[in-house]
């Protein structure tokens, strides 16, 4: 099997984003800022159970419930009263 098959999205839903500080230095009496480089996720709830990555657009659940329900209209009641 190769990497292809096994890979079903090649999107990390990640994206590096810029933190600045600015912070005011006593000692000298002025303001120093740093700059860092963090990874944040992609991922933003859209629905009930359910997240899309805003780069790809990959739709996940937070649950086999939950995307039982959404791909499969299986109701369940752990979704809550209006999945029964």
């Amino acid at each position: 099997m190769s990497v292809i098959n096994q890979v079903k999205n090649s999107c990390k839903h990640q994206t590096l984003v810029e933190i600045k500080t600015t912070t005011y230095n006593v000692y000298v009496g002025e303001y120093e800022t740093d700059y860092e480089w963090v990874w944040k996720s992609t991922e933003e709830d859209i629905d009930l159970h359910r997240y899309k990555c805003t780069q790809c657009g990959e739709i996940g659940y937070y649950s086999s419930v939950a995307e039982n329900y959404y791909t499969k209209g299986i109701k369940n009641p752990m979704l809550g009263p209006n999945c029964v």
